[in-house]
């Protein structure tokens, strides 16, 4: 597909400095690169941490051997009674 698109000229810079780091040849593979790398950075902030991601990290059971807190259910639910503001 071809398009025409204009850039501004410190942009342009930018994008040809970004290129040759990068061992791109043409002003297209320049452009390709520089939209490449954005949506990757994009989709990585969009990752979600599921379930099986979590389990996998040192988060997982931090608080399993904690004595002050039998029921975790009930812990966080007098932690957040006790935190609660309701301003009049």
């Amino acid at each position: 597909m071809r398009t025409t698109i204009e850039i501004p000229d410190p942009l342009r810079k930018k994008l040809i400095l970004e290129a040759a780091e990068n061992n791109k040849k043409g002003f297209s593979d320049i452009v390709v690169y520089a939209l490449d790398e954005y949506f990757k950075k994009k989709d990585s902030k969009e990752k979600k941490l599921r379930g099986k991601d979590l389990k996998k990290t040192k988060l997982a059971g931090i608080w399993k051997n904690r004595k002050d807190m039998d029921d975790s259910v009930e812990f966080i639910r007098k932690m957040r009674d006790a935190n609660q503001y309701r301003g009049k």
